[in-house]
C-alpha cells in the first residue's frame, strides 16, 4: 500500500468515527466536539495505522482505549472484534461484534464480521439466523442469499439451500453459478431429472452459450438419456466452429453405447488429436475401448489412436502401457517393450508394467538388459520372488554366478508357501553352483526339484547335461534325458540334449537318430557341431566336417570347432 492510499483509508475510517461520535453526542443532548472526542480520534487513528500495518495487538490496545472512553460505539466495538478475529481469538471478536451490531442494527459490515466469526467456530445455526436478520433489517441485502445457501449446505439442509438460491434468482434473474449449484445438490439427492430442467433452463437462457449446452449433454450421458444427448451434441458438430473438445468425447461415448464402432472411433481421431484435451481423459478413452474382459481389444485404428496419444502425451504412464499392450498383442515384443520401459521410468510403481518388461526381455534373450531392469524392479518391490527369479537367471546367463546364487537364494527364502516357484528356484540353483564349480552343491538342488516333481523339465535336461559333460552317472544322465524326451518329443533343446547324452554314453547311433530329429526341429549351431561329433566317431569324417561348418556359421559353437575345422579331427 502506498503513502497516499494509507492516508486516505485513515481519513476515511476518521470521517466515519467522528460522524458516529457526533451521533452518540447529539443523542446526549451536546452538539460540540470536547476533550473525550479528540481522544477518541486520537487512540482510533493510532488503532488504524497498527492495523494496517498488520500489528493487530497494538491496534487493538488503542482501539480498546478509545473503546475506555466511548463504550457504546458501534466503530469502535466492530474494529476491535476484527483485530480479536485476526487474533483468532474467536469468543471475545464474537462478544465485541455482537456489541458492535447492538449499537448499530442497520450496518451490514457488522452482520458479516459476526457471521464469519460464528462460522469459524462451525456455529452454522448462528451465522444462518445472523444473515436473515441482516436481509431483514438492511434494504437491498438479498445477495446475501448466496451466503445463507451456502450455510444450509453446510448444515445439509438441502431444501433450504435450494429456497435460498430461488430466493436469488427471483431477486437478480438467472445465474450460472446459482444453477450449477442448484444441480449439485439435485445430484447429490439423486434427483437427476430435476438436475437436467436446471440445465435446460441455462441452454434456454443462452442457447448460442456452447459451454451450457455441452454441460446439459454430459448429464444427460451420464444419466443414461442417449437420445436427448445426441442431437444437441450433434447440432454443435454442424456448426464447424472450433467446439467444446468435450463434444467429441461425449459422441465417441454415445456412438460406442449405441454399437456404432466406426462414429466412435472418427470422433476419438478429433478427441485424441485435440491438444486442449488432458492425456488423463484419452487414456480414460483408449482403455475403455481397448480392454474387453480380461483381453486387450487391437484393430489398425485403435493401434494408431494409442499412438497419437502416446506422442501428443509423452508423460502418460498408463498411455504407453495400453500402447504396449496392443503391440504385444501383436506379436511386436521389441517395440512393446520400448513403450514398457518408458511406462516404468514415468510411474515406475506398477507390478504388471515391470512384470512384462521382464517377461519379454527373457523372451527376447536381452540377458544384459534383464540384468538392469530386474535390479531396478527389486528397488521398488523387493519382496517380490519372481522379479528374483529372473534377476538370478539374467545373471546366470552372464556368467555372473557368484551374484546369480545370491538373488537366488533371497527369491528361495521368500518363496517358501509356492511349491512351484520353489522348484524354480531350487532348479536354477543347480546351474549357479554347477558354475561355481560346487557339483555336489548343485546335484542336491536338481534332487530337490525332481523329489517334489519329477518331470520338471528344465531339472531333467540340465542336470543330465551337466553330469553328462562331467562324464559322471551316465546311467542316471540317459534316465532322465530319455524321461524328458519322452514328455516333450518334439523340443529341439530335449532332443539334442538326450542326443549328447548318448553320444558321451558311446552310443552313437542312438545319438544321431535324436540329433537328427532335433535339427528337424530347429535347426542350431550347437546340435550340428553335437551331430559332427557323432558322425565322426561313425567314422564319417566328410560328413562330420560339414555339420561343423554348419555350426561356425551360425554360432553357438565350442571353442574347438575351428580346430576341428581345420585339423579334420575330433578334440574334447
Amino acid at each position: 500500500m502506498n503513502i497516499q492510499a494509507f492516508y486516505k483509508l485513515i481519513a476515511l475510517s476518521m470521517a466515519l468515527l467522528l460522524l458516529s461520535l457526533r451521533q452518540v453526542s447529539a443523542q446526549g443532548g451536546k452538539s460540540s466536539v470536547g476533550r473525550k472526542d479528540v481522544e477518541t480520534d486520537f487512540y482510533f487513528t493510532e488503532g488504524m495505522k497498527f492495523y494496517i500495518l498488520g500489528k493487530y495487538d497494538t491496534a487493538l490496545e488503542n482501539f480498546e482505549k478509545a473503546a475506555d472512553i466511548k463504550t457504546k460505539n458501534a466503530g469502535i466495538q466492530y474494529k476491535i472484534a476484527t483485530c480479536h478475529f485476526k487474533l483468532k481469538q474467536l469468543g471475545k471478536a464474537e462478544n465485541h461484534a455482537q456489541s458492535a451490531l447492538k449499537f448499530d442494527e442497520n450496518n451490514k459490515y457488522h452482520y458479516e464480521l459476526l457471521a464469519e466469526i460464528y462460522k469459524a467456530q462451525f456455529k452454522y445455526k448462528a451465522a444462518t439466523k445472523v444473515y436473515k436478520k441482516l436481509m431483514n433489517n438492511v434494504k437491498g441485502a438479498a445477495s446475501y442469499n448466496y451466503h445463507l445457501a451456502e450455510l444450509h449446505l453446510l448444515q445439509k439442509d438441502y431444501g433450504e439451500a435450494i429456497e435460498a438460491y430461488e430466493t436469488l434468482e427471483k431477486s437478480f434473474g438467472l445465474s450460472e453459478d446459482v444453477i450449477y449449484a442448484k444441480q449439485k445438490i439435485y445430484l447429490q439427492q439423486g434427483k437427476f431429472n430435476k438436475a437436467i430442467e436446471e440445465g435446460k433452463k441455462l441452454v434456454s437462457f443462452a442457447p448460442e452459450e456452447t459451454r451450457y449446452v455441452v454441460a446439459l449433454a454430459e448429464l444427460l450421458v451420464t444419466n443414461n438419456k442417449l437420445n436427448e444427448a445426441l442431437p444437441l451434441l450433434e447440432e454443435i458438430e454442424k456448426q464447424k466452429k472450433d467446439p467444446d473438445p468435450r463434444v467429441y468425447l461425449l459422441l465417441a461415448s454415445i456412438y460406442k453405447s449405441k454399437g456404432e464402432e466406426a462414429k466412435a472411433i472418427n470422433q476419438l481421431k478429433k478427441a485424441f488429436s485435440d491438444p486442449e484435451i488432458n492425456g488423463d481423459e484419452k487414456v480414460k478413452l483408449l482403455v475403455q475401448y481397448a480392454q474387453q474382459g480380461d483381453k486387450i481389444k487391437v484393430s489398425n485404428e485403435l493401434v494408431l489412436l494409442a499412438k497419437t496419444v502416446v506422442e501428443m502425451h509423452p508423460e502418460q504412464a498408463q498411455a504407453n502401457t495400453i500402447y504396449a499392450d496392443m503391440l504385444a498383442v501383436q506379436g511386436k515384443k521389441k517395440e512393446a517393450l520400448k513403450y514398457y520401459i518408458k511406462a516404468a521410468r514415468k510411474d515406475n510403481s506398477v507390478l504388471q508394467v515391470w512384470t512384462q518388461v521382464l517377461v519379454l526381455e527373457s523372451d527376447l534373450n536381452m540377458m544384459d538388459s534383464l540384468v538392469v531392469h530386474s535390479e531396478e524392479a527389486l528397488e521398488t518391490f523387493p519382496n517380490y520372488a519372481l522379479f528374483w527369479l529372473y534377476n538370478g537367471t539374467a545373471l546366470l546367463s552372464t556368467n555372473q554366478f557368484e551374484e546369480a546364487s545370491g538373488a537366488l537364494e533371497e527369491g528361495k527364502r521368500l518363496s517358501f508357501n509356492n511349491k512351484d516357484l520353489l522348484n524354480e528356484f531350487n532348479a536354477r540353483l543347480g546351474d549357479a553352483y554347477n558354475g561355481l564349480k560346487q557339483y555336489e552343491k548343485s546335484f542336491g538342488y536338481y534332487e530337490e526339484v525332481l523329489k517334489q516333481n519329477a518331470n520338471h523339465a528344465y531339472t531333467l535336461n540340465n542336470y543330465s547335461y551337466f553330469l553328462a559333460l562331467r562324464k559322471q552317472n551316465l546311467d542316471k544322465a540317459k534316465k532322465m534325458a530319455a524321461r524328458l524326451v519322452k514328455n516333450n518329443p518334439d523340443d529341439a533343446t530335449y532332443l539334442d540334449t538326450y542326443g549328447w547324452v548318448l553320444y558321451v554314453a558311446k552310443d552313437y547311433k542312438n545319438a544321431q537318430k535324436y540329433l537328427e530329429k532335433s535339427l528337424e526341429k530347429s535347426p542350431e549351431g550347437t546340435t550340428y557341431e553335437h551331430y559332427g561329433d557323432v558322425l565322426f566317431k561313425l567314422g564319417n569324417t566328410a560328413k562330420a566336417i560339414e555339420q561343423w561348418q554348419k555350426a561356425k556359421e551360425l554360432g553357438g559353437t565350442s571353442q574347438f570347432i575351428d580346430k576341428k575345422i581345420a585339423d579334420k579331427k575330433l578334440y574334447e
